[in-house]
């Protein structure tokens, strides 16, 4: 796609994608960055960094995937490596952003949360309610061990991870697997079955481009399109063909949100040789025209 067709992906925020260490680890408060940037962040994406977000105080929105959501106080944000994301905050909003590389989610000291936690696969978002005497139980541990972390990693961390911090980072990723418990895109399918569905997936948001068929997923992961079927059907609730789909969906509907590529452009950055046959699949799947969906969702409002 052209240059204004283009999200930026940051290695963190403002910063060069340079090489990623794999204990990667940043902590900030969320003014410390937003300040800097009226309050507004723009949209962008993190390849490869896992990224929780804590709203303690203040409003906000988080736009993603042409969704947007209103963020109150205290609110708790998870969002995967590479997804395309937005904020505004309040000038008096505060509370933590916790970024580590993907790949440390993988370190044995702190993989046994994956267990039990439905984290890293999905952007979700829990509310944190008042609790008895106005404060969440759940809210204050995690304020706590945001801040301790923040003094024990001094904001940023790139070495091995000594066994103490890799046991508080262990702790807060827990404590907020369990708050996110329930929360849209909790995953509920373990074994096999979700280990073939999520390679599946990450196959897909690699070759969605490419117009593969459910035969040639199936064989590049070494099954069959009935086994395919099953997983997906199990840990993705639809067919393969269905995500292959979505995943189409999802990309045309970030590049319509957050880039100023015209629907031509997108259609052929889509692999879809003809403009009108995209259109119709827009249509079809969301209920609107793409250009309609572009007027109400837009990050960018022009004067066209």
């Amino acid at each position: 796609m052209t240059a204004a067709g283009s999200v930026t992906r940051y290695a963190l925020y403002g910063e060069g994608s340079g090489d990623l260490r794999p204990e990667f680890l940043h902590i900030e408060t969320i003014s410390a960055r937003s300040r800097l940037h009226e309050w507004t962040i723009a949209p962008h994406a993190h390849p490869g960094i896992f990224q929780l977000l804590l709203l303690e105080r203040g409003a906000g929105e988080l736009a993603y995937d042409g969704r947007r959501c209103d963020l109150a106080p205290v609110s708790l944000v998870i969002l995967p490596s590479g997804c395309i994301h937005a904020f505004r905050f309040d000038d008096d909003a505060e509370g933590w952003v916790l970024s580590l590389a993907h790949d440390l989610l993988h370190d044995p000291r702190i993989a046994w949360v994956f267990d039990a936690a439905p984290l890293g696969s999905a952007v979700s978002m829990q509310c944190l309610g008042a609790g008895e005497g106005g404060v969440d139980r759940r809210a204050s541990r995690l304020s706590a061990l945001f801040a301790d972390l923040a003094q024990e990693s001094g904001d940023a961390w790139s070495g091995p991870l000594s066994a103490c911090l890799a046991a508080h980072l262990g702790l807060v990723l827990a404590l907020a697997g369990a708050a996110m418990a329930g929360s849209e895109g909790a995953a509920q399918a373990n074994g096999r079955s979700e280990a073939l569905a999520l390679r599946f997936r990450g196959l897909v948001d690699r070759t969605f481009r490419q117009g593969w068929s459910v035969d040639r997923y199936a064989d590049q992961l070494g099954t069959t399109v009935p086994t395919l079927t099953r997983a997906c059907r199990t840990v993705l609730l639809k067919a393969p063909g269905e995500v292959v789909r979505d995943r189409l969906l999802l990309e045309a509907m970030r590049s319509l949100t957050y880039t100023s590529a015209g629907i031509g452009q997108i259609a052929e950055h889509l692999g879809f040789a003809d403009p009108a046959y995209f259109s119709r699949f827009f249509k079809q799947r969301v209920g609107m025209t793409a250009s309609a969906f572009r007027r109400d969702n837009a990050w960018f409002q022009t004067s066209a």
